[in-house]
């Protein structure tokens, strides 16, 4: 009995030990995680707040680190993102170590005091600064997660590697007893990272227990999107505000006032693309609210793909024959003169004989042709003269080479039909300083080409080109007034007045019409996403900006371009408290206005860092 009774106090102790450990180590693993998770939480934060930081200057805005180069590990690099390498491998590795001195942070272990590993998505990072990325609110990851394909929300991901374990082979996960004994450059990242294919790449962020310990947290397009968002807004107003205004202005085209600067047609709205059956951007007479006339006639291949695409003649043509050549000096005389085309209707040439003022041969003579062409403000066009577009020759009458006469001036008028008078000419040599006969010819030669895109639609522009290659032009939205485009030239300048054809644009409920031109960015779409591109302006802009019913099931319900714009809900709306409180993510930018402006605090942009940082 006593023998017994010591056997069941012996029993008793051990099964409190027992429990107690068991308890203790329950405890251990729940540590373990929630460290994990805050280490994983702080490195997911300092990502976003780089990216968005970068956003504001870099030639890539949006993109993400690279993660760090295997060969940095035990090194003084080690902690920092792969370097710039040659053009030809542009991009990062698939996965590697967390640059966490990049990120600026201190070296952050899991709880098995092992590094944080991260993975990145194809087109969402680079190595090689000549290349460019394509990201704005409709981009997503391309890696394959928990077996959902790609495209989908995930752009990288963060990963507490945990201890070694020996891999089970198991439905996503390839048998692997994990070593981490071998150094750089040899180390396998399968030995620290479970069921993952770095080619395809697919990742996992759960499996069995006997597969798998890793902890991830993952880093989501909508994660990026509220800073990156910001960040472009606050670039927007900076960079391309001041380029739309400077497009079409008194110091470049004759007939635009002084006080104010013209804007282009806006496009129609329809699909934005990318994709076929998408809108191509053309200008419309009478539009003043729609797409940004992001249309392009230089550089670019016409396609069903590509309906932006307009090379002349297909916007751009001649409205009539350019010519005759004048003379617009009173010395001297045309004596002959013969225009035509050369080769095709896209070159213009007048040719003609000249004479001197024989009282006064010291007199110059100054010859001039004028071209017309059509559809000028229905886009963002520029002049360029930078080779053989606009020339003037001369030559001695009894024949030989033709001589460029310099320098080549010109003058443009803007016309009320949205067309472009431009004229040019050049002081003709003086006949008898040249050793020449009695007579001599001259030679005027235009070319379509002169009429180019303004540096807004160039992808190779140093400045701005990172707006329309990251084709944020899609999702942004275009409003002008009836007084501020061509039709208006004798009266340019809106004014406050509820009259369609003279009132400016209201922000944020002002009791004042004194806005000529903003722009919303769009942002992602608050409940349709995966449903854009497609031709539902209520998928792009909030109901605030675009006069529809909040009520979401009144899907039949149009969205009418309206002439109040709002940076946020505000209380001063007749909207139900039920819409004001509704998801919110459109970014007015100002781009033009009557007078001095006080931008309310409505359309301050929240910065992105503090976006970024937040908890």
């Amino acid at each position: 009995m006593a023998l017994l009774g010591l056997l069941a106090v012996a029993v008793m102790v051990f099964a409190y030990v027992l429990t107690s450990r068991l308890n203790a180590a329950s405890q251990f693993v729940g540590i373990d995680r929630d460290n994990n998770a805050k280490v994983l939480a702080q490195a997911k934060r300092a990502l976003i707040g780089w990216m968005a930081i970068n956003a504001a200057t870099d030639n890539n805005p949006g993109r993400l680190p690279c993660p760090e180069a295997v060969n940095a590990i035990g090194t003084d690099s080690e902690g920092i993102a792969a370097p710039l390498v040659t053009p030809s491998t542009p991009n990062c590795a698939t996965v590697g170590r967390l640059p966490w001195r990049t990120l600026g942070l201190e070296k952050l272990v899991d709880a098995a005091s092992e590094p944080l590993w991260y993975a990145v998505s194809p087109g969402w990072a680079l190595q090689n600064s000549s290349t460019l990325l394509s990201i704005n609110s409709d981009s997503w990851g391309a890696m394959v997660i928990d077996g959902q394909a790609a495209p989908n929300e995930v752009v990288a991901l963060i990963i507490a590697p945990g201890p070694a374990m020996n891999v089970q082979a198991a439905g996503g996960c390839t048998a692997q007893a994990q070593t981490r004994a071998v150094p750089a450059p040899a180390m396998n990242p399968l030995d620290y990272i479970e069921c993952f294919n770095a080619v395809t790449p697919a990742f996992s962020t759960t499996g069995p227990a006997a597969s798998y310990n890793d902890q991830v947290v993952r880093v989501t397009v909508g994660d990026l999107m509220p800073a990156l968002e910001a960040a472009i807004a606050e670039r927007v107003q900076r960079e391309i505000a001041p380029a739309l205004r400077g497009v079409y202005t008194s110091s470049k085209y004759l007939g635009i006032p002084a006080t104010t600067p013209l804007y282009p047609y806006a496009a129609p709205w329809a699909n934005p693309g990318p994709g076929s059956g998408t809108s191509d951007y053309r200008g419309a007479a009478s539009t003043y609210k729609g797409l940004l006339p992001f249309n392009q006639t230089q550089g670019c291949t016409a396609s069903a793909s590509n309906p932006r695409c307009l090379p002349h003649p297909a916007l751009i043509a001649y409205a009539s024959a350019p010519g005759p050549a004048t003379k617009t000096t009173s010395a001297g005389s045309i004596d002959s003169l013969t225009c035509f085309w050369e080769s095709t209707d896209n070159v213009r040439v007048c040719s003609g004989r000249y004479e001197e003022d024989g009282s006064n041969p010291a007199n110059p003579i100054r010859v001039e042709l004028a071209a017309r062409f059509n559809n000028f403000a229905m886009g963002l066009r520029d002049f360029d003269t930078s080779g053989t577009q606009l020339q003037v020759f001369a030559r001695n009458d009894t024949g030989g080479s033709w001589s460029p006469v310099t320098p080549v001036t010109s003058t443009a008028t803007m016309n009320s039909d949205g067309s472009v008078t431009l004229r040019f000419g050049a002081v003709l040599p003086n006949i008898d300083v040249m050793g020449w006969g009695d007579d001599a010819e001259f030679q005027l030669r235009i070319e379509r080409a002169v009429i180019g895109d303004h540096a807004l639609l160039n992808t190779n522009d140093a400045a701005l080109g990172w707006f329309v290659r990251n084709a944020w032009y899609r999702t942004t939205y275009y409003a002008t007034v009836r007084r501020n485009t061509a039709v208006a030239l004798s009266t340019l300048g809106c004014i406050d007045s509820s009259d369609t054809n003279e009132g400016c644009v209201r922000f944020n409920d002002s009791s004042t019409r004194n806005i000529r031109a903003l722009l919303v960015l769009a942002g992602r779409s608050m409940s349709n996403p995966a449903g854009r591109p497609n031709n539902d302006l209520r998928d792009y802009i909030e109901w605030q900006n675009c006069d529809h019913d909040p009520d979401s099931s009144n899907v039949l319900d149009p969205c009418i371009p309206k002439t109040l714009f709002e940076q946020r809900p505000m209380r001063s709306t007749k909207a139900p408290i039920s819409a004001l409180n509704a998801p919110f993510n459109d970014r007015v930018v100002l781009v033009d206005w009557n007078g001095s402006l006080l931008v309310p605090a409505q359309a301050v942009t929240t910065s992105p860092l503090r976006l970024a940082t937040r908890p």
